[in-house]
């Protein structure tokens, strides 16, 4: 066996045991009993051991050296390559113990979490906040690959990203945003979500939401839908790919529009080219293309005209007591209804990136050492109140209504953000390919769309990293403007703005 085989074939093994942990973490928030909690964590310390001492093994260094001598790699060797030394130089950088501890508190941080949420309690999960935030603090500063520690936390999530780019970014989308929002709050046409907001059965909800993803491509030979506090996605290999949703029996578009935001993650994790299934190349250019994926099907397409053209008639059949006095336009009007609002996940698409916006900027002050963790509800509600104009009325609304930070997860946030801006650059240049497209969601075919970004996106994994990808798909690099101006021909046209 050559020695970029046995490379390969040893980042091959440490994919699977992130499968394993995967399979883990997935079990405990869907069917895990709450007793099990301790066992469960120390399983998943055990899997994140063995895997770490793999990775920093003098073997994996010997490979690694070895292959770096080979010359005139091909596209999917050289990016095997490169990412496989990226992920070991970061590697030797942190001792196992940390990785074990992080594991640790993120299993236990993740339970009170739970129950801090449900208890609308700040004080529940603190301890559990401030360990994690200390731990990612040592993380980032073993690292040291950034000009901050919270750049060397993006890099985790979005290769390349700092905070000073996305920093520029954001604050030109704020600015475009609000006065997007000033316009559609001083418009004549005044929506609302009332139609929305009455009692659906949730079991026939979930049997909608079932039969949408299905239609746009889910393949349930390889996948499956669950039910969990709050809906995410995991892979267990490109062919086991689970999705989780929640069904608020008041609040028809959390299963709904949760269930279509999954997918889309599933259908790029099920759409890799098979040459690189079992290499470390099994996972996306970067979460903010992931969440590329999502924001599209769940925004651009499940919130669009077209799309509901096809489905609404459906829902009516679903439930006739409820929509028979609305049209198909009433209810096109009112997803796409538009009002700040407390939880990130039920937010409108134009005031989304808001949500995101402020979470970046809290966690750039955490780790630049700006703030204290007790003083972070009260930072919170302030930016909420400035970014949003609404007051917070306890804990579980404001501080503890995402999951993200119980793991760990600081520099996640702003991929939401960016996922929304590659959404819309990736679809116009969609759309000049095909200007029949909307016509066919319009009647039912989602398949060409999928096509599409199966070819331009999905196939290639982490072949490319994102600025890359971006460019080589749309010719040009991330540019906002693509998103603003989807946000102003779909409300200004809502809202009959010239």
């Amino acid at each position: 066996m050559s020695n970029l085989n046995k490379l390969k074939e040893r980042f091959s093994e440490l994919k699977k045991f992130k499968y394993i942990n995967n399979l883990l973490q997935w079990d405990q928030q869907v069917y895990m009993p709450d007793g099990s909690i301790q066992d469960r964590s120390s399983l998943i310390e055990l899997i994140s051991k063995i895997s770490h001492k793999r990775l920093i093994s003098n073997k994996t260094k010997v490979l690694i050296n070895k292959a770096e001598k080979i010359n005139d790699l091909n596209l999917i060797d050289s990016a095997i390559f490169r990412e496989a030394k990226r992920e070991y130089e970061k590697a030797i950088k942190i001792p196992t113990d940390l990785v074990i501890e992080i594991a640790k508190t993120s299993i236990l941080g993740h339970d009170a979490w739970k129950k801090a949420r449900n208890k609308k309690k700040f004080t529940i999960f603190k301890p559990f906040l401030a360990k994690m935030i200390e731990l990612q603090k040592e993380y980032a500063d073993r690292l040291d690959i950034g000009q901050s520690r919270y750049d060397t936390l993006l890099d985790d999530y979005e290769p390349g990203a700092t905070s000073e780019w996305i920093s520029k970014i954001f604050n030109y989308l704020s600015k475009h945003i609000k006065e997007i929002l000033n316009k559609l709050k001083n418009s004549a046409e005044k929506l609302d979500q009332s139609i929305l907001k009455k009692k659906y059965d949730p079991k026939k909800q979930w049997e909608f939401s079932l039969e949408i993803i299905k239609t746009l491509g889910f393949n349930f030979n390889i996948g499956r839908q669950d039910k969990s506090t709050h809906p995410f996605t995991v892979s267990l290999s490109p062919n086991d790919v689970r999705i989780t949703t929640r069904i608020l029996e008041s609040f028809l578009p959390a299963c709904l529009f949760g269930s279509i935001h999954e997918c889309g993650h599933a259908l790029y994790d099920m759409g890799f080219m098979k040459a690189i299934h079992n290499t470390n190349l099994a996972g996306g250019a970067s979460l903010g293309f992931h969440e590329s994926q999502s924001r599209l099907w769940e925004n651009i397409i499940g919130k669009s005209k077209e799309f509901w053209h096809y489905w609404y008639p459906k829902l009516q059949e679903l439930f006739p007591e409820n929509l028979k006095n609305y049209s198909e336009d009433n209810f096109y009007k009112s997803i796409n209804s538009v009002k700040p609002s407390l939880i990130r996940v039920e937010a409108d698409e134009v005031t989304y990136s808001l949500h995101i916006i402020l979470r970046f900027e809290i966690e750039n002050l955490i780790f630049n050492d700006k703030v204290e963790v007790s003083e972070l509800p009260q930072l919170w509600n302030e930016k909420t109140e400035t970014l949003l104009d609404l007051k917070i009325p306890d804990d579980s609304k404001g501080i503890l209504q995402d999951v993200h930070w119980s793991g760990g997860a600081f520099g996640y946030f702003p991929t939401y953000c960016l996922g929304n801006l590659y959404a819309a650059q990736l679809y116009d240049s969609i759309l000049k390919k095909d200007l029949v497209l909307k016509e066919k969601i319009s009647n039912g075919n989602f398949l060409d769309l999928l096509n599409y970004l199966k070819k331009d996106v999905h196939q290639y994994g982490r072949i490319y990293h994102p600025k890359e990808l971006i460019k080589k798909i749309t010719g040009k690099n991330l540019n906002p403007d693509y998103y603003i101006d989807y946000l102003k021909q779909k409300y200004y046209q809502i809202h009959s703005i010239n």
